[in-house]
């Protein structure tokens, strides 16, 4: 079952800008695999954790198929983005506790609205078994240094500090 599900979050105020529209639309007239994130700097799901909350039950209610991604691998590193400091380093098992708490809440919240099964997945899983020579050689190759430095997440910090990793933030990102 599809809808159009793109028009129905647009009038609920949940989409505010959409890159490539027209191809976004006609992919969401099929059944989707689609994914949220969730980092894992808490026990709990947060307000901010709301959106993507909404978006990800009108998706799943629409028939499209739900990955809800915690950021238990994503968390070791913190993402620099909304900071104007490091974020204070969590340890891995107050990380991991976190994760299985969120991972929780969202698969209870979510199992709420009918649809496709929804899928928790936790990076941790995969990129804890990361090689640094590896990632370095298959991931870094495709990231241009100049082009990440105009993000809005590091330029924002590079006059008070970006740490270098912070900087591999995005190149963990990216491998989900």
């Amino acid at each position: 079952m599809t809808t159009d599900v793109l028009k129905t979050l647009t009038e609920r105020g949940l989409v505010k800008q959409v890159t490539h529209e027209d191809p976004l639309a006609e992919q969401l007239q099929k059944p989707t695999v689609f994914y949220a994130g969730f980092d894992a700097t808490a026990d709990s799901l947060h307000i901010g954790h709301l959106l993507p909350m909404m978006v990800m039950a009108h998706l799943r209610k629409a028939g499209h198929h739900p990955i809800a991604l915690i950021g238990g691998g994503t968390t070791m590193i913190g993402d620099p983005s909304g900071k104007t400091e490091m974020r204070q380093m969590l340890d891995p098992g107050t990380i991991s506790s976190y994760a299985q708490a969120i991972g929780a809440q969202v698969q209870k919240i979510l199992d709420c609205v009918q649809g496709p099964e929804l899928r928790v997945v936790n990076n941790a899983d995969w990129l804890l078994k990361l090689n640094y020579i590896e990632v370095l050689r298959e991931i870094g190759v495709h990231f241009s240094v100049n082009r990440m430095l105009t993000a809005d997440c590091y330029k924002q910090r590079l006059e008070r500090g970006l740490t270098f990793m912070e900087f591999n933030y995005m190149l963990m990102q990216s491998y989900d």
